[in-house]
């Protein structure tokens, strides 16, 4: 898929609340993994799958994230930070209607949450350019999900396929691991077309929130959704166990047999 204008939104306007009191003072999408903060991570990760620009929606009274991609503007990334209009209701699809009118003239665009990661990856954004590739033709949207264990599935969005492998026919919210065919998990990238946007309200199934994963869900009722399974690791800076885990796999990765840190 090609377009003349096809940006990349990167969410970092959550709450933390599983990262207080830290979360107060430093928002968990500028922990590092090496020496690099994860939010410039997925930045990279997004320009490297081909996106013309990035947007990063930021929450309101925070200073750290817009002044360290900044600083990634100086060096020439084509990013800029917006703060969330907190008008729009809370949930994870929230900063796309911040941004609603930019979004609404592309022709697509990927979205990618900036306290999730994908490691190890064959090439910068490999993922996120093989679903940018996938979305032609009347495919409305192309969601990444990777493989979890089958117990976990209370924990996540699960995606159901229809009888092609590759369609998704609906997402279900924390389903019981017995109800599961393919305990498939979404994964916080998406390439979606503007359709998406007049789907995006408060629903009673996220507590009152704008969610994204449901919002695609009803969207793959109606319109051709494909999924990606990913390669790679996807790991998340959002709470602080799974912070450690996070370290570990980039560790795992980015070192020599003899521990020496080989590339970021």
């Amino acid at each position: 898929m090609t377009s003349s204008r096809f940006p990349a939104v990167v969410t970092a306007a959550g709450a933390a609340t599983r990262f207080q009191p830290f979360a107060s003072t430093v928002p968990k999408e500028m922990l590092p993994l090496g020496p690099t903060p994860a939010v410039e991570h997925v930045i990279r990760e997004c320009l490297g799958a081909g996106t013309t620009d990035v947007i990063v929606v930021t929450s309101p009274g925070d200073t750290l994230i817009p002044a360290h991609v900044q600083g990634l503007r100086a060096e020439g990334m084509p990013v800029q930070t917006v703060v969330e209009d907190l008008s729009h209701g809370y949930g994870n699809a929230a900063p796309l209607l911040t941004v609603r009118e930019r979004l609404a003239s592309c022709e697509a665009f990927a979205v990618a949450f900036g306290d999730d990661l994908l490691i190890g990856e064959h090439s910068p954004g490999g993922n996120l350019a093989a679903m940018c590739d996938r979305l032609c033709g009347d495919t409305e949207g192309v969601i990444a999900a990777q493989h979890i264990d089958r117990n976990d599935t209370r924990s996540f969005g699960i995606v159901d396929t229809t009888d092609s492998p590759d369609r998704v026919c609906r997402i279900r919210q924390r389903p019981a691991p017995e109800t599961v065919d393919e305990p498939l998990a979404v994964v916080s990238r998406l390439v979606l077309r503007p359709s998406i946007l007049d789907r995006l309200r408060p629903t009673e199934l996220a507590r009152g929130e704008v969610d994204l994963g449901i919002a695609t869900g009803q969207l793959a009722a109606d319109a051709r959704v494909s999924v990606h399974r990913i390669t790679g690791h996807w790991v998340t800076v959002g709470d602080p166990r799974h912070y450690f885990d996070a370290l570990r796999t980039y560790w795992q990765h980015h070192t020599g047999p003899a521990g020496v840190h080989t590339r970021d």
